[in-house]
């Protein structure tokens, strides 16, 4: 009978994949818990989230449809928001490589975030030729420590490169906002939170309901020491006017510039109208008139 019994190599296997996981978790709870955190400026995202809000230093991939408009929408919103936060005036950095951006269409989101007092947030766009620039500017922008939000839309990712994102943001305290279709979500990550934006149809002109979706998962606290490992959602109506935050159940409200608000208008009142003036017989053309033609002219006949 043998002294001691050797253990198998998927028991020694799952034994130290175990031990390695406790550690692991332990290591980032710690790392995790003391970043600092910011609110997002939307109410509803804020208490989706397991902090009530964004970690300094970070990844946040928006994970949307097709077209991801809704997602897109959305993470430009929030970047203009903590860029709003800093008091000095944060600067966000886009990368465009896909031609998706359209400044003039945040313009108006740029004004109403410096309109509280604040410093107006500034916004830069990098438009890389290539898929390498593209994962090249990322990486610089985010290790720059006068950035305050990197919006891009990344769609294939090799885990290596986003490894090296998350370490550049860790350095400068930016805040990665990388919009992805929704098959992405079978892909490793290295974001901080995975958020799943789906449009509902349920909004007006000014204004876009949409219900986001904290995935499960370590890297969206489903790891982290009390808190459960499930998703959730919540939905929230985005002023596409201002880009804040609407009523809930309610349209948002526009205040017009005063040149622009429509003037009380007194009516006259009413004209009473001559009578029917009838013509002589002789003034009226009859039917078949053709008039002679005149000197000069271009007759033009089809050949």
């Amino acid at each position: 009978m043998p002294l001691f019994e050797m253990p198998s190599l998927a028991e020694w296997t799952a034994e130290w994949a175990t031990e390695w996981n406790a550690e692991w978790n332990a290591e980032w709870n710690a790392e995790w818990t003391a970043r600092p955190v910011v609110g997002s400026g939307f109410r509803s995202l804020d208490r989706l989230l397991p902090r009530s809000g964004l970690a300094r230093g970070s990844l946040v991939e928006w994970l949307g449809d097709d077209d991801v408009a809704g997602a897109t929408s959305l993470a430009a919103a929030v970047a203009i928001a903590l860029a709003g936060s800093v008091a000095t005036g944060g600067t966000i950095l886009v990368v465009d490589r896909g031609g998706r951006f359209h400044p003039p269409a945040v313009m108006p989101w740029l004004a109403a975030a410096g309109a509280d007092g604040g410093s107006r947030p500034q916004c830069i766009v990098a438009r890389p030729a290539r898929d390498d620039d593209e994962v090249w500017t990322i990486d610089q922008a985010l290790r720059c420590p006068g950035i305050t939000a990197v919006l891009a839309w990344p769609r294939q990712v090799h885990p290596t490169a986003m490894r090296r994102w998350q370490l550049a943001a860790r350095s400068s305290q930016a805040v990665g906002m990388l919009v992805r279709p929704g098959q992405a979500r079978r892909e490793p990550s290295w974001a901080m939170h995975r958020i799943a934006v789906v449009p509902i149809a349920d909004g007006t002109l000014g204004s876009r309901r949409l219900r986001l979706t904290l995935l499960d998962g370590p890297w969206s606290g489903g790891g982290l020491a009390g808190h459960e490992q499930h998703e959730r959602s919540v939905e929230m109506m985005l002023d596409l006017v201002r880009g804040r935050e609407a009523a809930a159940g309610g349209h948002p409200l526009v205040r017009m510039p005063h040149r622009f608000r429509p003037q009380p208008v007194t009516l006259s009142p009413p004209v009473r109208l001559p009578p029917q003036v009838t013509l002589p017989p002789q003034a009226i053309l009859p039917p078949q008139a053709i008039l002679p033609p005149q000197e000069g002219a271009l007759a033009c006949r089809a050949s």
